[in-house]
């Protein structure tokens, strides 16, 4: 009994210690609310394109989610990896002088990539399409350039919360600006301007929350734009952009052409049900993103323990995937009978590959982050391109032999494939992953404790 009193104290009091140092590990707290941001954000969107549907026509659904997805695309194109930039460049930045430019130099040359990429956008689809038409409307292409360097904007300074380890107002500035466009999408005004009422009030909203994390930071971090000596800053952080930039589009193209590929070579009603399971499946490369993002950062600043920092990240999703993939397994018919039973039927061995393949896509996403904490920018973009090249081409031949279960077939092979390199070449390049930083730990604090 006296062993009893005793232990049971210490148990109280090692487990309570345990968990204010996960709370307060900024790769923990980054991932959370990362994750976090993910969540709340696809549960907001889900019920945004509901109340939408019901108060708009089908045709105006189609064409602003055609064009949201086209912003995107857009942005991806323009943003020159200006976010990834910030994450590897702000945490070495000591004085505010410094630490202000490395902010202004990716968001302003960002913004105005991106602003020349809206316009390209914009004259090659008013030429083409069922949409076309919209192109050529002045309120829709002002509502679309704005939307395009809004996003790339956003995603920048978003990316500074992250690197400053404040992922709190990353998941603020995200959820207000769901909550927000959800209130404006109901009014009169909108809804009398159909799709581009719908346009208008998500790229309205999105400026607006970015000219509220600007003044965040100004207010709160001391942040002072300024444009004096930009040319000079931009180049000097070429090839964290230009590096970043390769990696982030070899890593992201899939995610658009692979839906395009599907809707070419199978039936309507075949991609419907490919739709569903794959964007069900995109949830599971939540965990491993927000992980992968917070490796990088929190890497930025302590370089020589990204390693250890990326086996903690995994170790702390592995549970995670592994319960996605058992409820997916066990439970993925009921959840794909929701939308009903053909989906039921068709789409479930596609969405049990998908969460399988969430494993092998953890080691390739944190792994990258490794790369890029040290800066070896053409081995990431090679297994990023590599990876979506095979998996494209992949996935147009397996349509023809398994139907859309063909797509989740590419995808896990290919991620597997991708993992595969990755250990290969931790295992080749041990020495350099493991190689002591170049600078102290003292002197990578943020510029936040130095203006306090």
């Amino acid at each position: 009994m006296t062993l009893l009193r005793t232990l049971v104290p210490a148990g109280r009091q090692k487990f309570s210690s345990l968990h204010r140092g996960r709370a307060r590990d900024p790769l923990v707290m980054n991932s959370f609310y990362l994750t976090a941001t993910t969540v709340v954000t696809s549960l907001l969107g889900y019920v945004f394109w509901t109340v939408a549907a019901r108060r708009y026509p089908a045709s105006a659904i189609g064409e602003a989610g055609a064009g949201v997805s086209a912003m995107a695309f857009g942005s991806l194109l323009g943003a020159l990896g200006g976010s990834m930039a910030v994450l590897a460049e702000l945490p070495g930045k000591r004085k505010p002088r410094e630490w202000s430019a490395t902010i202004t130099a990716p968001l302003v040359f960002t913004s105005a990539t991106s602003a020349v990429t809206a316009v390209v956008t914009v004259a090659v689809l008013a030429q083409a399409g069922h949409s076309a038409f919209l192109y050529r409307d002045g309120w829709w292409v002002a509502a679309f350039v704005i939307g395009v360097v809004a996003t790339t904007a956003f995603q920048v300074l978003e990316s500074v919360w992250v690197a400053e380890r404040q992922g709190i107002w990353f998941l603020g500035s995200s959820t207000a600006f769901a909550v927000v466009k959800l209130a404006l999408v109901v009014l009169p005004l909108f809804a009398a301007f159909g799709a581009v009422g719908i346009l208008w009030a998500w790229s309205a909203v999105l400026a607006a929350t970015t000219v509220g994390c600007l003044l965040v930071l100004v207010r709160r971090y001391g942040y002072r734009p300024r444009l004096a000596g930009l040319p000079r800053q931009v180049w000097s952080m070429r090839e964290s952009l230009a590096g970043n930039y390769v990696i982030s589009v070899g890593d992201q193209v899939t995610l658009y052409a692979v839906p395009v590929i599907v809707a070419l070579k199978a039936s309507p009603e075949a991609a419907g049900w490919f739709y569903v399971a794959w964007k069900i499946g995109g949830f599971y490369a939540v965990f491993a993103s927000a992980v992968g993002t917070s490796t990088f950062a929190e890497g930025s600043h302590r370089p020589h323990r990204v390693r250890s920092l990326a086996w903690a990240g995994m170790k702390m999703i592995l549970p995670l995937m592994a319960l996605g993939a058992a409820v997916t397994i066990f439970a993925g018919r009921l959840i794909l009978h929701v939308f009903g039973a053909q989906y039921s039927a068709h789409s479930y061995t596609l969405l049990v590959l998908l969460s399988l393949g969430a494993f092998p896509d953890a080691v390739v996403t944190i792994y990258r982050g490794v790369l890029r904490v040290h800066k070896r920018y053409r081995t990431a973009a090679a297994i990023c391109w590599a990876v979506s090249i095979s998996r494209l081409v992949l996935t147009a031949l397996a349509l023809g032999w398994w139907g859309i279960a063909g797509a989740g077939w590419a995808w896990l092979a290919t991620q597997t494939a991708g993992a595969i390199w990755c250990a290969v070449d931790l295992a080749v390049h041990r020495d350099v992953v493991e190689a002591p930083a170049e600078v102290s730990t003292a002197q990578i604090n943020t510029v936040s404790k130095e203006n306090a």
